[in-house]
């Protein structure tokens, strides 16, 4: 029988994952249910400790002051052995999956993903591990809401693989306005520009930065970020989950990108701005080709490229300048 885990993100929402998880365990084709707690106040696993602790795994994340839901969805699809992985949010209940899962039995390279328009979450989907795992997963640097769930499903189908959409039908969402959403983005995720809490919250900011940023910093498997797993002694389906010390460095790289983002985004944000229109413009392509991290295919070339940081940093507080968008004091 194939084996089915379900991944939820979770961040100071227990509500809503105790509003939903009774559905997702009532649902028999699934095996393990794994919630990331990423850095909850307080803890999410005390809050579910009455339901079934062998389905049940809570994986936590902590030191993360931003809410970064494709990293935290990347924690789950490395901590899962499952052949498919079925992806939803904390507020979204589970009717059926049957149909998908038949589907997918007799055509291999079907993944099935929501859309919006056609009363289904974006963000919901069901692909099989080994393909979320080869295209990188989730894009582990997008913060705030919107455009994560886009970028993977266009590397799905890079890699082949055909989009189906689920039926309404088979989910029962509790609606969240994108305004409560992103109350939780205090501040633009950047070291040096001033933030902007008003613009942070705008309910389509985040999804243009993040857009803007699946170009400049495109995630793939060899920059995914790792993690290690450390199970409770007397609980092993409470798990602390840790990044590991190699994926320091591409930290530093991605803080370059995240910037480069940051900056574009604000000097260009309109409510009505469609991110398509800006990458495909020429003022766009030209600030690429000029400040765009170089692919490093050697471990002298990834050296060379954290030394030199430093320097093109401050190439990119010289840019943000010269567009009107104000920094913070060296």
């Amino acid at each position: 029988m194939t084996s089915i885990d379900l991944i939820t993100p979770c961040r100071n929402r227990a509500e809503h994952v105790l509003h939903s998880l009774p559905s997702w365990l009532a649902c028999s084709q699934l095996g393990k249910i794994l919630i990331v707690d990423f850095n909850s106040t307080p803890k999410l696993a005390p809050q579910l400790a009455r339901f079934d602790l062998e389905r049940v795994h809570v994986i936590r994340l902590e030191n993360e002051p931003l809410w970064r839901q494709g990293r935290a969805q990347n924690v789950a699809l490395r901590y899962s052995r499952s052949e498919i992985i079925l992806k939803l949010d904390a507020d979204i209940e589970l009717l059926t999956i049957a149909p998908y899962l038949e589907a997918m039995d007799r055509d291999p390279t079907l993944f099935y993903r929501g859309f919006s328009k056609l009363g289904s979450s974006s963000g919901s989907c069901l692909f099989r591990r080994k393909d979320g795992r080869r295209c990188g997963g989730w894009h582990d640097h997008m913060s705030g809401w919107g455009g994560d769930d886009v970028d993977f499903y266009q590397r799905l189908r890079r890699r082949g693989l055909k989009a189906a959409v689920f039926e309404p039908e088979s989910f029962r969402e509790t609606t969240q306005p994108m305004e409560v959403k992103n109350s939780e983005a205090a501040r633009i995720d950047s070291q040096i520009l001033q933030n902007q809490p008003q613009l942070a919250c705008q309910p389509r900011f985040s999804g243009v930065r993040n857009t803007l940023l699946s170009v400049v910093q495109k995630q793939n498997r060899s920059r995914a970020l790792r993690y290690e797993f450390l199970q409770d002694s007397d609980l092993p389906h409470r798990v602390l989950a840790s990044m590991k010390n190699r994926s320091n460095q591409e930290l530093e790289i991605s803080r370059f990108s995240i910037e480069l983002a940051n900056i574009l985004a604000i000097h260009h944000f309109q409510p009505d701005l469609d991110p398509r229109d800006l990458l495909n413009s020429q003022s766009f392509t030209n600030i690429l080709q000029r400040h765009q991290l170089p692919r490093s295919r050697s471990r002298k070339e990834r050296q060379a490229l954290l030394e030199s940081l430093p320097k093109r940093m401050g190439q990119l507080r010289q840019l943000a300048e010269q567009l009107g968008v104000a920094t913070l004091p060296h």
